[in-house]
């Protein structure tokens, strides 16, 4: 741990910045779960810290002008639909009384396809991995799908094919049943603004399509895939009557949100409390957006 990130996660600052924005909304968008012990803990201090968890149709409400959230309320969310989620997260959710959304794409729901980043991460060498996905990740997508597809089949060839671990028609059933929510990632996890405006809106629509069925009613939440909006998709959202899309910008959710624009913090299940303290709190997030723009911004490789 840093330094700085160390004095951001004390109990004094962290709790100092938690009082100043208790008015604040969090939303904080993870994936998978690395170390449910780690995840455990974080969740025991989220509880020990008063905060109250909430759904992303309770936030759409709010900022639609309906009932006030709670102070300190949080909102748990998930991306990609990793199994570890519903197996590992779901119980430690279940014992506390907490609540989450899982953000899922529609065509990996009930397969065993694997996201495009873990075929990168087992086709090229350690060295080559973050310039390799960056590349990609400006690629245009149907030369991102082409490459992707050759290193699955010469990892096949090889006898070594990825397999993804993804959420079955059941898994998401136990998840709603537990007072969770499913929101739309796209159908197949795209950079959506790298992709043309036929293919952004089909990839929310059938997205949309698939989980809604599975659900069982009407899907109204969305996060953007790496963080990318996109025009062409938006509209699509508008169009399907979406009340609520999540980024991963790293900021609290604002006071009067644009509710299609919401913010999220970024953590890992895996990090300690001190680092954990530091993001929750908001301090994290003060000093790492003033530090981008004395550095001039600069681009996330990991976010997915």
């Amino acid at each position: 741990m840093s330094a700085m990130v160390a004095l951001l996660g004390s109990r004094v600052v962290s709790g100092a910045a938690a009082r100043l924005t208790r008015s604040r909304a969090r939303a904080v968008a993870y994936h998978g779960i690395e170390d449910p012990t780690a995840f455990a803990a974080q969740l025991d201090h989220f509880c020990a810290s008063g905060y109250r968890t909430i759904t992303g149709r309770q936030l759409a409400d709010s900022l639609a002008g309906g009932a006030p959230l709670p102070d300190r309320a949080l909102w748990l969310t998930f991306d990609d639909g990793d199994a570890s989620v519903v197996h590992h997260g779901l119980p430690l959710l279940r014992e506390r009384g907490m609540v989450a959304t899982a953000f899922l794409c529609g065509a990996w729901v009930g397969s065993d396809d694997a996201p495009w980043w873990q075929v990168l991460e087992a086709a090229v060498a350690p060295s080559e991995l973050v310039a390799t996905r960056l590349a990609l990740k400006r690629s245009p997508d149907t030369e991102r799908r082409r490459r992707i597809d050759q290193m699955q089949q010469a990892l096949t060839t090889a006898g070594t094919p990825v397999v993804g671990r993804q959420w079955s028609a059941a898994d998401v059933r136990e998840w709603l049943g537990a007072g969770n929510e499913v929101g739309n990632h796209s159908f197949d996890h795209p950079c959506l603004d790298r992709c043309d405006g036929d293919e952004q809106r089909r990839q929310v629509r059938l997205a949309h399509e698939r989980l809604s069925e599975v659900v069982g009613s009407a899907v109204d939440v969305f996060a953007w895939p790496n963080g990318d909006a996109s025009s062409a998709a938006l509209d699509e959202l508008r169009a399907l009557g979406y009340r609520l899309a999540a980024d991963c910008d790293h900021r609290l959710v604002a006071r009067h949100a644009d509710a299609l624009a919401v913010s999220r913090l970024r953590l890992d299940t895996s990090v300690g409390l001190g680092r954990t303290r530091a993001i929750v709190s908001g301090a994290h997030s003060m000093v790492f957006h003033l530090q981008r723009r004395i550095r001039g911004g600069g681009e996330s490789h990991a976010v997915t």
